[in-house]
């Protein structure tokens, strides 16, 4: 199983959710649980970006207080996305051409 570079990250630099699905199928290839914590405070800071989407439309008086979360949030995503990739490499299953290992 591999894909390409251009697939692990979206237009913002976030993981895409098929490369988050991917990253859990072998997430539990390591003992400690860090992959798989980072995967879910993603998951939680995409599902906060979409709330503060909601709050954007459903209290226009604080339209630039929930844009200036979003983009924080979009920009927490990025940091957390390239550091699970990262991990991904350091831990062995995913390799520098961003393809993930075969279990053994």
């Amino acid at each position: 199983m591999s894909f390409e570079e251009n697939t692990l990250l979206d237009q913002n630099g976030k993981l895409t959710l098929d490369t988050i699905n991917k990253l859990k199928e072998n997430a539990d290839m390591l003992e400690c649980q860090c992959p798989t914590k980072l995967i879910e405070i993603i998951e939680s800071i995409n599902k906060f970006e979409s709330y503060t989407e909601d709050c954007i439309l459903k209290y226009p008086n604080d339209k630039t207080t929930h844009e200036w979360l979003k983009y924080s949030a979009i920009n927490i995503n990025k940091l957390l996305s390239s550091t699970l990739l990262q991990l991904a490499r350091i831990e062995g299953f995913l390799t520098e051409d961003n393809k993930i290992k075969k279990r053994i």
